[in-house]
């Protein structure tokens, strides 16, 4: 067992308090994994039997968008726990994790937690500590979303691009507010909207010029129902005989 991994793990505010025995049973079973920027931890659909401590690095919790595009969910760090949730329910893995950076990452069994946890009771309250912190976030990022889309559906845009705009770090810092923090993962997935406007800057044309058409259809089919009438027909006749007799008049020498 290695003592650096022993002493780690009791400095991990999830930790805190478990007897030294314990986490040395812990230790025991805990397995290191290295990744690389861009390696995936978990894929959406993977079987879940393990929760995972990020011990250096980042990882990213990314869901597919309807186009196939990547919405990042959250962003997680060094002492950070990923992929509890499944813990409770052991469905299938929901979103992915993607390292952003290199990553050292403590993969810990259920089996192992669950008998930690018989072990030491007390230690599902940091579970449930970091749960509801999650929840917490989640619920941010839903009010976040709601908004954005608002404003989207009203079209106005610069409020969304000038968001993008203040949030070009790979790296969101953890410090900042739930709302910050959601608005910066939010950015990478509402870039589409440069997209929309442009399309829709495209569509107002095209109906712009349609229109243009469509009235200067109207106004020949106008002016042809016009000079099919008899009105028209006498009112040109009339001035044909005018033109006619003042050229008579005009040709006629004078007395």
């Amino acid at each position: 067992m290695d003592p650096k991994l022993l002493n780690y793990l009791e400095r991990l505010p999830l930790f805190k308090g478990a007897p030294q025995p314990v986490l040395t049973k812990l230790a025991n079973r805990v397995k290191i994994l290295n990744l690389t920027r861009g390696d995936f931890l978990v894929r959406k659909g993977d079987a879940s039997d393990s929760l995972f401590v990020i011990r250096t690095g980042w990882i990213k919790i990314v869901a597919e968008g309807p186009q196939g595009e990547e919405v990042i969910l959250n962003q997680c760090g060094p002492g950070q726990l990923v992929g509890e949730m499944a813990l409770i329910d052991q469905k299938a893995r929901s979103n992915s994790m993607i390292a952003i950076s290199p990553t050292e990452v403590l993969e810990i069994k259920y089996d192992a937690v669950l008998d930690l946890l018989n072990e030491y009771p007390l230690l599902a309250l940091s579970f449930l500590r970091d749960m509801s912190d999650r929840l917490r976030f989640a619920n941010a990022y839903i009010e976040e979303t709601i908004v954005w889309s608002q404003h989207i559906a009203a079209g106005n845009y610069d409020f969304v691009q000038q968001r993008v705009e203040e949030s070009q770090s790979t790296i969101v810092n953890t410090d900042l507010t739930y709302q910050a923090r959601a608005s910066a993962f939010l950015s990478s997935f509402f870039k589409m909207v440069e997209g929309v406007k442009k399309r829709e800057e495209s569509l107002k044309e095209q109906v712009q010029q349609l229109t243009i058409a469509i009235d200067e259809a109207k106004r020949q089919r106008a002016v042809k129902e016009l000079t099919e009438t008899e009105f028209f027909e006498h009112l040109q006749t009339t001035a044909r005989r005018l033109r006619e007799d003042r050229a008579a008049k005009d040709r006629k020498p004078p007395e």
